[in-house]
């Protein structure tokens, strides 16, 4: 289920981003640059320090912890280091409305991917960490990736795609991330 971030948030239509994860600087750099050019209602920001962050990338290399505001998250037990995929971990409140106020991305700290194939991974994990949690059956929401050259492309792909980046964008994705940034209304399941 999509979970919005805070209306202060909403409404400036900004998150702001620290990187911890310095190997994958290039990656996430250009991540910035191609999640801002989706228009999804929200841009990404350079923030200038940890603390003045909503989203931080760590780099994880094995048990990793973050603890914000006395609360801490791991990537959970199925996060491999050595694997091209992240996880992101939202800190939201849990009371009405229930909203996001920081999140966290866990990026893996052992693999060999390429820069592109970086930057599907943290693009995916952004729109995660601006609310979407579901998964999308095209595009970059797409739950598993096969490696096709130097990118990743969906392991269901329909006929003719081509490994990202470029970033495509499965109609649900556009959906959400419009009704959580937009006001746009609410989705149909596919």
């Amino acid at each position: 289920m999509a979970i919005p971030w805070i209306k202060k948030i909403r409404e400036g239509g900004q998150l702001s981003v620290f990187n911890k994860a310095n190997t994958w600087t290039d990656a996430v750099n250009a991540s910035i640059d191609a999640f801002n050019r989706l228009s999804f209602g929200v841009t990404l920001v350079k923030a200038k320090d940890e603390k003045s962050a909503n989203v931080v990338l760590v780099l994880a290399n094995g048990h990793t912890e973050y603890t914000y505001q006395g609360t801490t998250v791991t990537p959970g037990a199925g996060f491999s280091p050595d694997r091209l995929h992240g996880k992101t971990r939202a800190y939201y409140y849990e009371q009405p409305p229930k909203e996001i106020f920081f999140a966290v991305t866990f990026l893996p700290g052992k693999v060999n991917g390429t820069k592109k194939q970086k930057e599907v991974i943290v693009v995916h994990e952004f729109i995660h960490a601006a609310g979407m949690d579901e998964h999308d059956d095209r595009g970059i929401m797409f739950a598993q990736m096969g490696e096709d050259g130097d990118g990743l492309i969906e392991y269901l792909h329909d006929k003719g795609s081509k490994a990202m980046p470029p970033i495509r964008v499965g109609g649900q994705t556009a959906c959400i991330m419009n009704m959580l940034w937009s006001g746009g209304a609410a989705c149909k399941a596919s």
